[in-house]
């Protein structure tokens, strides 16, 4: 997937998952554990983008989550920029991407992306924050699953 249809697809994803996470991501918090629409959005699309594309999203994805956080800008720019950048680099790994993988990739990305804000910005709580960065990473895991099924299926479609 290249030039503007790319450019499209990840413009509207990111600016959807923006959306979502402002609005809606609070409403779906169990236990403590709320999905990261962006870092779903970021994680899905660098899995089927090279590393500089990849770098690129994840840094509008770090200025998108943190113009809806209101706070911490270079924490969510810098790892989210940083992840794109290296699942970005699993694509150039010539392996076979699939749903499975893109469950662990979400998933070992949220605790990733999660401990190294915390490192960068450190809370009082940490416990209740390991413990509610557990839970995201399932939920993000599960979530990126049917994204990437159908951005692979977008991507791989034959031209006409």
């Amino acid at each position: 997937m290249k030039g503007a249809k790319l450019g499209f697809i990840a413009f509207f994803l990111l600016w959807f998952g923006g959306g979502c996470q402002q609005s809606v991501a609070s409403q779906f918090s169990i236990a403590g554990a709320a999905p990261d629409y962006l870092l779903v959005v970021i994680v899905t699309l660098a899995l089927v983008v090279n590393r500089r594309t990849g770098s690129i999203i994840g840094f509008f994805g770090g200025v998108i989550q943190g113009a809806v956080a209101g706070g911490h800008m270079a924490t969510y720019v810098i790892t989210r920029t940083i992840l794109g950048f290296l699942i970005g680099w699993l694509t150039g790994l010539e392996f076979e991407g699939n749903i499975a993988v893109a469950f662990v990739v979400a998933a070992g990305s949220t605790c990733i992306a999660q401990l190294t804000f915390l490192l960068m910005s450190p809370r009082g709580a940490i416990l209740p924050f390991l413990l509610a960065t557990i839970g995201s990473a399932m939920y993000n895991g599960v979530l990126a699953m049917p994204l990437y099924a159908l951005l692979k299926r977008v991507s791989d479609s034959p031209r006409r």
